[in-house]
């Protein structure tokens, strides 16, 4: 059974990149420390003369960074990405202040692609891995970037901004295991890993294999989002839209019924509802507006605006010898629009 490395627990990806340097031949003890956040991992293994630094997406993967120092500005850095065609590219580069770093043409570390990077599964994120030689400082201070646009096919092209950027440390003096059993099996073909002592690198509390795994936690912002989102657009705004259309049958007040349920009702569902949404995409570490629900969300968003401005020009203009003036048909035409991408963003998520 083939197992995708995207779906594996934080801790299970740790281990494969802490056991991949260990097959060096040579390397008779594992050292080094791993970190993970919320978009990516790093692993640091300690080898001769050399320290190899491996880095697996855990989002859309765009392009993955490390940096030497506790800053942005003049730490040396390390990008990486993979190219369409598959290959990855290694740019080194420096940043004189919070802006796009350029490339150094001659770096203090040397750094060259290792030997497992763009070790996957088949659609899944590859691990990026590079080597440089030591600097004799256990304990490293480091800066770590994620992006999610693909840089272009040379190393000193220009890069988009980091989704998320952050501060990590390193203690390259842990040992890990004595004598490290190669794993080259858990990158080419997903299987399950050999218990070794590499699962040093897990979190502090992992849950043992013999425990079901916790339950996975719902993330309360994208509930609300959808709760809001849902009464707004599928329920305050159609009944406002059915108000407009029948009620003026009954009762000359069908306008003040419109109102209360499209703009006093509506406009805080819709604003809080859409809102929520990127607070709850930034929660899980995901990108912005990339997806079909995300990009239809803010032209949703952006009809309603013009919608509410253009219902108040029209209501404002009224006149009674012309009842329907071109601008009444294209409010009219506009809400049945929102409505129907309304319908199609539920479908869409």
């Amino acid at each position: 059974m083939t197992v995708s490395l995207a779906r594996l627990p934080k801790s299970l990806v740790l281990t494969l990149l802490a056991c991949m340097p260990s097959w060096y031949p040579g390397v008779s003890a594992l050292q080094g420390d791993s970190w993970c956040g919320t978009l990516m991992c790093v692993s640091a293994t300690v080898n001769a003369s050399t320290v190899t630094y491996a880095m697996k997406s855990l989002n859309q993967l765009g392009w993955m960074a490390v940096g030497f120092g506790a800053q942005m500005v003049n730490t040396p850095m390390v990008i990486m990405w993979r190219n369409p065609d598959g290959s990855v590219l290694l740019s080194q580069r420096q940043a004189t202040g919070l802006v796009e770093p350029t490339p150094l043409a001659s770096p203090a570390r040397r750094a060259v692609l290792s030997s497992f990077s763009n070790t996957s599964l088949p659609n899944d994120s590859p691990i990026l891995a590079f080597d440089i030689p030591k600097d004799n400082q256990t304990t490293q201070m480091l800066i770590w970037a994620f992006g999610v646009t693909i840089p272009g096919a040379d190393p000193a092209s220009s890069i988009e901004q980091h989704l998320d950027a952050g501060q990590f440390s390193l203690d390259l003096a842990k040992t890990f295991q004595d004598d490290p059993t190669p794993a080259s099996s858990l990158a080419l073909n997903g299987s399950t890993p050999t218990p070794t002592a590499a699962t040093a690198l897990r979190p502090t509390s992992p849950q043992s294999s013999s425990q079901p795994p916790a339950p996975k936690r719902t993330n309360g912002l994208l509930v609300a989002h959808a709760a809001f989102c849902a009464a707004g657009f599928l329920i305050l705004l159609p009944l406002g839209t059915l108000v407009a259309r029948w009620a003026r049958v009954f009762t000359p007040r069908w306008l003040s019924a419109h109102w209360i349920l499209n703009v006093v009702l509506g406009i805080p569902a819709v604003c809080v509802g859409w809102a929520l949404g990127p607070l709850a995409v930034a929660q899980e570490g995901k990108a912005h507006v990339v997806t079909m629900h995300q990009i239809g969300g803010v032209v949703l968003f952006a009809l309603y605006i013009t919608e509410v401005a253009l219902g108040m020009i029209v209501h404002l203009r009224r006149k009674a010898a012309r009842p329907h003036p071109p601008r009444n048909i294209v409010h009219v035409v506009l809400g049945l629009a929102i409505f129907g991408l309304s319908v199609f963003e539920v479908s869409a998520q």
